[in-house]
């Protein structure tokens, strides 16, 4: 069963998923346990963005966190709510969260229901770095795969600024 779960995310990027389409969203817990009902968020008119990441602490996704953390307060201003997703166990994004002063929910996917849901790939149970961003509506407003950990939170800030012009 792990083996299949592990080459449906290597496969995940070749099924599809474009701007527009609906999304199923999940009920789910943030790494501290909290009950995170995402449907109630997008119909309280937010935007849902979703940073997936490989292992927390590690440089790339401490850099992406970090500048996520540095505008949360610019994404909130424009509407959006803002997840940092892994398979990492809940424990180690605690400790992440702590560590780097990380805003917003963290979502340990551990069964892997976020990344297929949001087709995201990787392997070894590390996720591809991938950004989703789900409108009000609840659908896929707009897709970035394998993202620059560096760039990425400004690159999705600017995309929204435009977005709510």
């Amino acid at each position: 069963m792990k083996r299949l779960w592990f080459l449906l995310l290597l496969l995940a990027p070749v099924l599809a998923l474009a701007p527009g389409d609906p999304v199923s969203l999940p009920k789910v817990q943030d790494s501290f346990g909290k009950p995170v009902d995402l449907v109630a968020t997008a119909r309280e008119g937010k935007y849902l963005l979703f940073w997936f990441y490989p292992k927390a602490s590690s440089p790339g996704c401490t850099a992406q966190g970090k500048r996520y953390a540095e505008l949360y307060s610019e994404f909130e201003k424009l509407g959006v709510e803002i997840f940092g997703v892994s398979a990492d166990p809940a424990a180690d994004q605690c400790a992440f969260i702590e560590q780097m002063a990380l805003k917003g929910a963290m979502l340990p996917d551990r069964d892997g229901t976020l990344a297929r849901l949001f087709k995201v790939g990787g392997f070894f149970g590390f996720y591809n770095r991938d950004t989703i961003l789900v409108n009000p509506r609840g659908r896929i407003e707009r897709i970035w795969r394998n993202v620059n950990a560096f760039r990425d939170p400004d690159t999705v800030l600017a995309y929204v600024r435009e977005l709510k012009r």
